[in-house]
């Protein structure tokens, strides 16, 4: 007799984490391990899993810590602007994955929790809202989609019901008030504010004018605002900045800006909202690009004093990305292969790495073969270069080799960059 088998999970991990963390910002009841096992079809332990993976994911994108209190329920601990940007970040990614669970599990309490405290029908029904947005979307000069528009009901379905004022920086208010998105949120408050008893406070606008931002990628074709005319002109400055620095010219600025100027608008909001990327890229540039981030970091430096802010090493290895990518398009190079060959020492290899990587602006592929194998078997195929940090014989066919004694001479390092960049 065969063994059951066992059911497939009701949803993916992902989906699981977004319910997760959607219940965790209903008013009432409680959320505990029980009702998490219940609602995502899983087992305490699987559930508990989740329940770490979420803490640390908004920990670090969201300064918020996830307690379980002494009752056995689970809440959120953190400013209410930290609060906010989280639930806008995981409703529209709960959205995209599990729409049919956001309007049962988080909606309909929301509506429920709005009769409750008498808000009004004209304020909170479905028909008034989207009458709302759509007369936001025409102050914004934008069309919402589908997905954006069930966003903005059901998020401001939450507002309504929120009482807790948001508190901002000088610095991030004054952000905020030169917004293209200010009048809009205007707009919806003043809407409130006639109808709401309690008012809204006032601080609603400024979240509200970062909310609609949040919303928006903007597009170089789409710049209207001063604002967003300034940022344009920082960031062609920015261009003319880097190669400067870099001592090359892009062939194509054009579309470098068109891809930098959405980038930085979005890494400057960031920035100054304190939402966190991932962290693991940095590390990667870092160690496989140095001069490259470097000289980044040399480019920015005007840019980021005209906004008066310091971008986090994340945000610089995006945007390193960004012009490592358009260095590689404009010369229409393919990633060189370097070959490093390892006998004994270990730290003399790793060390002529670095330095290999220290000479070019471009990113390079670099492998290891032992000494002897290759004087046995020669380069595998596709090897544009071969370092060798040990005298060594040449077999019959094999790609320039240069035999690299530390430190590099300034001879040396001219043939490897001339190598590596023809």
């Amino acid at each position: 007799m065969s063994s059951a088998t066992p059911l497939a999970p009701l949803f993916s991990r992902s989906q699981r984490q977004c319910h997760l963390l959607l219940l965790l910002f209903l008013p009432t009841p409680v959320l505990t391990l029980e009702k998490i096992c219940q609602l995502n079809g899983v087992d305490p332990a699987v559930a508990r899993q989740d329940i770490a993976e979420v803490g640390n994911e908004i920990e670090r994108y969201h300064q918020l810590e996830l307690h379980q209190m002494v009752d056995g329920s689970f809440r959120l601990h953190g400013t209410e602007l930290d609060r906010r940007l989280c639930l806008l970040h995981n409703l529209r990614r709960s959205l995209r994955l599990s729409q049919a669970f956001v309007c049962e599990h988080f909606a309909a309490p929301l509506r429920q929790r709005l009769r409750v405290m008498k808000i009004e029908k004209a304020l909170c029904d479905e028909t008034n809202l989207q009458a709302l947005i759509q007369h936001c979307s025409l102050r914004l000069r934008r069309n919402f989609s589908e997905r954006d528009r069930l966003f903005l009901q059901i998020y401001m379905k939450y507002g309504l019901c929120q009482r807790q004022p948001v508190l901002f920086s000088e610095a991030q208010r004054s952000w905020l008030q030169h917004k293209p998105e200010r009048q809009a949120a205007e707009d919806v408050i003043h809407h409130w504010r006639k109808r709401c008893h309690p008012a809204p406070p006032e601080s609603e606008t400024d979240f509200w004018t970062l909310l609609f931002s949040q919303l928006h990628t903007p597009v170089v074709e789409a710049i209207y605002h001063p604002t967003e005319q300034q940022l344009l002109a920082a960031t062609q400055q920015l261009i003319d900045d880097f190669e400067q620095c870099a001592g090359v010219t892009f062939a194509d600025r054009d579309e470098l800006l068109c891809q930098l100027y959405p980038h930085l608008a979005q890494a400057l909001e960031r920035t100054h909202f304190r939402i966190g990327i991932d962290n693991s890229v940095a590390l990667d540039v870092s160690r496989l690009y140095p001069r490259l981030l470097r000289t980044t970091r040399q480019a920015l430096a005007r840019f980021e004093q005209h906004y008066q802010l310091t971008f986090t090493p994340e945000e610089v290895s995006l945007i390193t990305i960004i012009f490592g990518a358009w260095l590689m398009q404009g010369n229409a190079l393919q990633e060189k292969q370097v070959l490093i060959l390892t006998g004994e020492d270990a730290q003399l290899e790793q060390d002529v790495e670095q330095q290999i990587r220290e000479i070019t602006l471009l990113p390079i592929n670099i492998t290891y073969q032992d000494v002897k194998t290759f004087q046995r078997d020669g380069a595998p195929r596709d090897v544009d270069i071969i370092i060798s940090p040990y005298a060594t014989s040449l077999p019959l066919f094999s790609p320039p080799l240069v035999h690299a004694e530390l430190p590099l001479t300034l001879h040396h390092q001219q043939r490897i960059r001339y190598l590596l960049e023809s």
